[in-house]
């Protein structure tokens, strides 16, 4: 298809041959593969766009666009033929193209440049469906392609929410969400994939879903390691079990050396269907204002993802739904500075604040003065004369800014978990008046043992992270792993890894073992500017990633606010190594693989033999 060869590809793209080059060097090589993928889609959503304006645009309004095969068909079928895919593929992506051309140019402009991987455009454009021809697209478009352009990580489930919630924010109509006709469309459907099996389908809200597959879930992992059985199978029994209030057993081969470790057992048919000692837990997070309907920012549910305002109060007001405040308590104090010190700095402030007027007003004058010896029209002279009187300035000085001092309130006494102090021209305000008011801090650990988080701190950090912290992993963080970024100094608590939000982070069970067992590094520390928690992970040959971009920070930018005990963190990065063993397969990928050929050719075997041709 290139006509100078592979040379000519890897000359464009940045990359090298594969097969000269060492382990950092082939990762750098996939990183500018990316990045040219995301330029060469663009470069075939933009011919394809281009197409469409030459060939369909012009015959729009003709009796040709009524014809069943339409000039849009003609198109598509064009490029079809052109990329060697189906006459349907090649219309979506004809879509896809006018969709990034008249409705998304910034988040185009981004593929065009390497910011927003290839892959990812089918589910911005199609969650973004409802915003064609309203009168924030061009804000929303703005807004998707600045988060887009922030430095760090994006997954899919990542992506599918900061869309959905830059378009709640601007209007919550526009999301392709509609409570009320949604609740209609409940159902369940049977249908008949064959070989003696079918497919159940259930439409229901999403809280609902969500309970019933944890629900499925743990049944299906209540077996021991014995089962041979696949999860997908186990979670299939599982459901059986609970709709029919039948019992769902371990199907391990039951050996008198080797015990079943099972957590199974069944309460009596009349009280509860069969199933595990579970406790159903759902988690939606969101701000207090739209619980109470005063405002209509969108909320988080687990397992889901964004849902609207209406949907949080429908939640919210549902008997079983327990509602646990996520905040500091304010208690009366006496601030390490005096009402002398406040009096000095407002009387330091209102001079600041004069000699900046004065100044500025001098300026005026001389500008004023500068202009008068130009040579204007007298009606513009006569116009600026009447509305702007001699020594006075329609726009106001902005206020000043008094000098910074050393004293004043530590981070554990204001309201922000920001990296700096406040300004202290915005403490000598009224609302720096007496009474004095301190935030009490929330506890980081259990009572006794300063290793393991307390409840809130363990609340907290699922809900600003929401999911695996691990670049590209989609894993919710309400089943992750709570990980020291820093390793936890059992035997000298001070040395370092203390549990501290600024110190830990959620990681799925698989990163979190990758992480412990193996000679990846990583690194977290506050953003300088913004405050957010920061990561960055480093390969065992030293190539460095970001972790996500977008996380419940930027969600609920309240968290950020909430200050717990031991604000000064001691994160070090440095190899970490667990003292227990990684855990092991009972085999090889390898033996697993080929063992797995030979049973599908026993069986393809065993099927020739039942049914001899022919057949």
């Amino acid at each position: 298809m290139f006509e100078g060869g592979d040379y000519d590809v890897q000359r464009v793209a940045g990359i090298g041959p594969a097969n000269w080059l060492r382990p950092n060097e082939l990762l750098r090589n996939c990183e500018r593969s990316v990045a040219a993928q995301s330029y060469f889609e663009w470069v075939r959503y933009d011919s394809a766009a281009q197409l469409h304006k030459l060939v369909v645009a012009p015959l729009e309004d003709t009796p040709v666009a009524l014809r069943a095969v339409d000039p849009f068909s003609v198109c598509a079928a064009q490029l079809a033929a052109a990329q060697q895919i189906t006459q349907q593929g090649a219309e979506h992506y004809l879509t896809r193209a006018l969709a990034l051309r008249d409705r998304l140019p910034h988040v185009k402009q981004l593929l065009k440049e390497g910011h927003v991987a290839a892959h990812h455009i089918a589910q911005i454009v199609s969650r973004t469906d409802l915003i064609e021809g309203s009168e924030h697209m061009a804000d929303i478009d703005r807004d998707i392609a600045a988060q887009l352009r922030r430095r760090g990580s994006w997954s899919t489930n990542r992506i599918r929410d900061m869309v959905d919630a830059m378009i709640m924010l601007r209007d919550p109509d526009l999301v392709r969400e509609n409570r009320t006709e949604a609740k209609k469309r409940r159902g369940v459907w049977n249908n008949n994939i064959g070989d003696g099996m079918s497919a159940l389908d259930a439409v229901g809200s999403a809280e609902t879903n969500n309970l019933i597959m944890q629900r499925l879930e743990k049944l299906a992992m209540s077996v021991c390691n014995a089962d041979p059985r696949r999860k997908a199978e186990r979670m299939a029994d599982a459901l059986f079990a609970t709709v029919m209030g039948r019992e769902f057993s371990c199907e391990c081969p039951k050996d008198p050396k080797h015990p079943c470790t099972a957590s199974i057992w069944t309460w009596p048919a009349d009280t509860m269907v069969s199933g595990v000692d579970m406790k159903l837990v759902l988690h939606v997070i969101a701000d207090q204002a739209t619980v109470n309907g005063d405002a209509d920012h969108p909320g988080y549910l687990q397992g889901h993802g964004i849902i609207s305002a209406e949907h949080v109060r429908d939640i919210a007001e549902r008997p079983e739904t327990k509602q646990r405040p996520m905040r500091n308590e304010y208690e009366q104090s006496q601030p390490l500075w005096n009402d002398h010190d406040l009096r000095a700095e407002a009387e330091y402030a209102d001079l600041y604040a004069q000699d900046q007027a004065a100044n500025e007003a001098a300026e005026g004058e001389q500008e004023q003065a500068a202009a008068d010896q130009t040579s204007a029209p007298p009606e513009q002279a006569a116009e600026h004369a009447a509305t702007e009187p001699e020594g006075q300035s329609q726009t106001p000085p902005p206020p000043a800014a008094a000098p910074h001092r050393d004293r004043g309130p530590t981070r554990a006494t204001v309201y922000s978990r920001a990296p700096e102090p406040p300004r202290y021209d915005e403490m000598v305000t009224e609302a720096a008046a007496p009474p004095y008011w301190q935030a009490v801090p929330l506890p980081v650990v259990q009572p006794g043992d300063s290793y393991r988080p307390s409840t809130v701190l363990d609340d907290f950090i699922r809900m600003r992270d929401l999911y695996c912290m691990w670049p590209g992993c989609n894993q919710p963080a309400w089943t992750a792993d709570l990980d020291h970024t820093s390793e936890y100094n059992h035997d000298n608590p001070d040395a370092g890894g203390h549990t501290h939000p600024d110190g830990m982070k959620a990681l799925c069970r698989f990163h979190h073992l990758v992480k412990t067992h193996s000679d990846w590094l990583d690194d977290q520390y506050p953003d300088p500017d913004t405050g957010r928690t920061r990561l960055l992970f480093t390969t065992p040959g030293g190539r460095t990633y970001h972790g996500p971009t977008w996380t419940g920070d930027d969600l609920f930018p309240g968290l950020r606010h909430i200050v717990f005990d031991d604000w000064q963190t001691r994160t070090t990065s440095g190899r970490r190594r667990s003292t227990s063993p990684p855990p092991t397969r009972q085999h090889t990928r390898t033996h697993t693989k080929h063992t797995r050929r030979q049973q599908e050719r026993l069986r393809n075997r065993q099927k020739s033999e039942e049914n001899p041709p022919p057949f």
